[in-house]
């Protein structure tokens, strides 16, 4: 097991075991030790601090003073308030008991769910394809599309990728569609892990649950320990992963494939989804067009982290992009190369002409 198979595991999911511990604190100390677990293990806290310091201790100093006298339905907001000064989607904190009592109260019956992978030719020149979402159980949707639709996509003009709302999920989803849409190699900033005791324990146990069932258990933990090295000589620091900052990624070109690619995004594209964006624009032929991304893009791999308050469960990012502070992208978001304001009700209609012009 190596540390590259286990980075691609924590960019693609995380764990969501749900906690039942023993220890339920009251707001007050909720919140003094999830500000103490920010401080120390969120890997963006002095990027995003830094230029805030006084913003940022007056507002400690608020909601601690609410805190004392929060009860528990009061004291998630409270949380969530404190959170929100990060302006981070990859920070998810939510109350236990609530997310009990809202799973009991969700027996109702639900609305049949939008198809998430979907193509269509429009016309013979123009070829369609919505990806609404990157979740991992997309990757087969996306291959059996590509292979079903091969000689339709070759053969077209144009493409029309529509990822709008795509909040993310994994790069692995989008792979197959690549090779019709780059024209050349693209670069691709690597991470740097900010080394916490949690990232450890958590690579530690993922390794442990995927060892050989006939390996040698004794040389296979040496091994993991041995790979975690780094992490471990450097708690509190960040940890570059691999040996470069850039990477060039060299992906094999379908011979015949549209000369036109048209990537539709809106704001509610996030995450992979930005990864997505950021992979294409890289190409010759690529338009985006729309609005600019969420923007949360900048902190990843995010994992469940335990600060002592087991009627809660908070989940960090891991990681920041090698790109900061040099290149932001949170709140920011991935610019189009065409804005679609609301005087364009008709966004597929607007990349067909646009195609066909």
């Amino acid at each position: 097991m190596t540390l590259k198979n286990i980075f691609l595991f924590l960019c693609v999911s995380f764990l969501t075991h749900p906690i039942y511990g023993q220890t339920n604190c009251n707001c007050s100390q909720a919140l003094k030790q999830l500000i103490s677990k920010i401080e120390t293990e969120y890997p963006g806290f002095l990027e995003k601090v830094k230029q805030h310091s006084d913003l940022y201790q007056a507002k400690k100093g608020i909601l601690n003073k609410k805190s004392l006298h929060a009860n528990d339905e009061v004291c998630i907001a409270l949380l969530q308030e404190y959170l929100d000064f990060f302006q981070d989607e990859h920070i998810v904190i939510r109350s236990l008991a609530a997310t009990r009592k809202k799973t009991a109260q969700s027996t109702e019956k639900l609305a049949e769910a939008e198809e998430e992978v979907v193509a269509k030719a429009i016309n013979p020149d123009v070829f369609y394809i919505k990806i609404a979402s990157f979740a991992y159980e997309n990757i087969a949707s996306v291959k059996d599309l590509i292979s079903k639709h091969k000689e339709q996509i070759e053969n077209s003009k144009g493409l029309i990728i529509d990822i709008r709302d795509n909040g993310g999920g994994t790069d692995d989803v989008y792979q197959p569609i690549l090779p019709y849409v780059l024209t050349n190699p693209i670069r691709i900033m690597s991470v740097e892990f900010f080394a916490t005791q949690t990232l450890i324990n958590g690579l530690r146990e993922y390794a442990l649950k995927n060892m050989k069932p006939n390996a040698d258990a004794i040389s296979e933990a040496k091994k993991i320990e041995d790979d975690l090295k780094e992490y471990k000589d450097n708690i509190g620091k960040f940890v570059l992963y691999g040996d470069k900052k850039v990477l060039i990624d060299t992906i094999t070109l379908h011979k015949k494939s549209p000369s036109h690619v048209v990537i539709l995004a809106n704001r509610n594209v996030a995450s992979s989804g930005e990864n997505f964006l950021f992979s294409c624009r890289q190409s010759k032929k690529v338009k985006i067009m729309g609005t600019p991304s969420m923007g949360a893009l900048d902190y990843g791999s995010i994992r469940e982290f335990k600060f002592g308050c087991d009627n809660y469960q908070l989940y960090l990012p891991t990681y920041r992009s090698a790109r900061l502070p040099q290149y932001p992208i949170d709140n920011i978001g991935v610019q189009p190369d065409i804005y679609l304001d609301e005087s364009v009700p008709d966004w597929i209609d607007f990349a067909v002409h646009y195609i066909q012009e």
